[in-house]
């Protein structure tokens, strides 16, 4: 009968003891309580802003920053990239600094990148090189990434470079103005004068179009600059009316067209032009 009861007892405290480890999370392979068993990644966000007209240009460089869950150190071996969406094209950012609860990633704008809505993040996960790692504490971090919408403020237009010599190609995409009786393309030496002009254009409202630009044309404000007349790039932003989303690009050309001679010859014109939806 004592054996019995004593194995019991022996029984029961073995139960404890197993308890005890299970809960308490104590032993030397389970982490302590001031130590995650991973990071996760709390959000993306786009950190660069640029040089004019809420619009990148050839050359300029795109920041992400990647905002992590814990604040300690992280600690990062290897390539790592935030894959991203360029207009119809994912492209990756490059891991270029860290430090706690923070990483960093660049793209550098290049020829020909175009993204009307603005740059975004799809949800997925981080990429990485062979033998690449983030961790904190040791621990790797969660690599899983949640969705950055399109921001409008971050749109993208590299056709051109800055400082390049362009010629205005008639087969191409422009201001259609046609609308106006006119032939070439039509430049203003303001937005505050062509975007009226556009936007009337937009709404397939020829007659305000062609009086906005008699009047702009009248005081010197706007002019046409000739198919195939080369000019200087300077600039461009992609805006959006109604839903149609349409490209501004400044460039110089010959201050000789414009009938003020002494108005800086900042060509205003459309390129990649959206055809909004017929009216019905």
């Amino acid at each position: 009968m004592r054996g019995t009861i004593a194995a019991a007892a022996v029984a029961a405290l073995g139960f404890l003891v197993l308890n005890a480890c299970e809960e308490g999370g104590e032993g030397p392979t389970s982490p302590g309580p001031d130590r995650p068993s991973n990071a996760l990644i709390d959000r993306v966000e786009v950190v660069s802003e640029p040089a004019a007209n809420g619009t990148y240009l050839d050359g300029e460089e795109l920041v992400f920053a990647v905002l992590i869950t814990s604040g300690e150190v992280v600690e990062a071996t290897g390539e790592v990239f935030l894959i991203f969406d360029l207009g119809l094209a994912s492209q990756p950012a490059a891991l270029t600094a860290h430090e706690a609860g923070r990483l960093e990633f660049r793209y550098q704008i290049r020829r020909g990148d175009y993204d009307g809505d603005g740059v975004s993040v799809p949800e997925g996960e981080l990429m990485f090189s062979p033998g690449a790692a983030l961790r904190v504490g040791g621990v790797d971090i969660d690599p899983a990434v949640r969705a950055l919408p399109a921001d409008g403020g971050h749109r993208v237009f590299a056709h051109f470079a800055p400082g390049e010599t362009v010629v205005f190609d008639p087969t191409l995409d422009r201001f259609p103005v046609d609308t106006l009786g006119l032939s070439g393309v039509v430049g203003c030496a303001s937005t505050d004068d062509i975007v009226p002009i556009v936007e009337a254009v937009l709404e397939r409202n020829a007659a305000a179009a062609a009086s906005l630009w008699s009047v702009a044309y009248q005081l010197g404000d706007c002019a046409v600059l000739n198919e195939n007349e080369p000019a200087i790039f300077l600039s461009a932003t992609v805006r959006e009316h109604r839903g149609d989303i349409y490209d501004l690009v400044l460039t110089y050309g010959s201050a000789a067209t414009l009938t003020d001679p002494e108005l800086a010859a900042n060509w205003w014109t459309l390129g990649g032009f959206v055809e909004p939806t017929p009216v019905r």
